[in-house]
């Protein structure tokens, strides 16, 4: 199935334009901004689609990466200025902008969350996570006109697998993974329920000024973030529970799905590792 989505995609990936189709060097890679789309699947309960942007800065060794729901996405006008990302993400109903922020020379990683039963939104900061990639594969793929390399990596209990190319320099990726020594195409994890997918690489100017300010209502450090977000979860559900528990009949039983387990990208974290 993996390589049926690939086939699909590589009639319709643009990267780079024709003129810009030679090998890059890093010099050249570092005088350029570029913009790297990709198509994020979540394929879990109910499959979703997102487009992730990835802007990286080299000379200042920072990223910018967003996820845009492509319902977003598509209501973007058409006249809509080459060189600007629409400015508001809306989620809920709140304006908010979905991002990973990478920060090399800080060693720091801010991310814009939401919780589930709260309104709020909080911008997340962690120490930059160590990724511990295995490059000794012998694999290769090509992907356009690319040819890349595989590597594999655990985060935060799930394992994955990249494709990256030399040829673009860019130790950024998707999300939360950086510091392969060549830009990602194509990354996924083991059971497929999360997959980035290149589609476009474009060299532009891009006015990230609104999207670089910060809309969020709390900071906060991502150990303290977790255990907020169990327990607003777990409080609502254990009231739901009891909501339908009282009203449930003589001889009526409800079953409940245990909630408890972690579901998302992130199923086990540094601090409960070590124990």
């Amino acid at each position: 199935m993996k390589i049926k989505i690939l086939i699909a995609l590589l009639f319709s990936i643009q990267l780079i334009s024709a003129q810009n189709s030679d090998k890059t060097s890093l010099s050249d890679s570092l005088s350029n901004q570029y913009q790297i789309e990709y198509t994020v699947n979540f394929n879990n309960y109910v499959p979703i689609s997102k487009k992730g942007i990835l802007i990286p800065y080299l000379k200042e060794n920072k990223s910018n990466y967003y996820e845009i729901p492509l319902d977003e996405d598509s209501k973007q006008k058409d006249d809509t200025n080459d060189s600007e990302i629409n400015e508001t993400i809306v989620i809920g109903k709140k304006n908010v902008i979905k991002r990973n922020f990478v920060n090399l020379n800080t060693h720091k990683l801010s991310s814009t969350e939401n919780i589930t039963f709260d309104s709020k939104t909080y911008l997340v900061t962690e120490a930059l996570p160590k990724l511990d990639w295995d490059l000794n594969h012998p694999d290769t793929l090509k992907i356009g006109t690319y040819m890349c390399n595989k590597a594999t990596t655990s985060f935060r209990g799930r394992n994955y697998i990249a494709w990256y190319t030399n040829d673009i320099p860019i130790t950024f990726g998707p999300w939360k993974f950086h510091g392969l020594p060549g830009l990602i195409l194509d990354m996924y994890d083991q059971t497929h329920k999360y997959e980035w997918i290149v589609t476009k690489i474009t060299k532009k100017t891009i006015n990230e000024k609104t999207l670089n300010q910060d809309k969020h209502d709390v900071n906060i450090g991502l150990k303290a973030f977790v255990a907020l977000r169990e327990e607003v979860f777990n409080k609502k559900m254990n009231n739901l529970k009891n909501n339908l528990k009282s009203r449930q009949g003589r001889g009526t039983t409800v079953g409940f799905t245990d909630h408890s387990k972690r579901q998302g990208r992130e199923l086990v974290f540094e601090w409960e590792d070590k124990k």
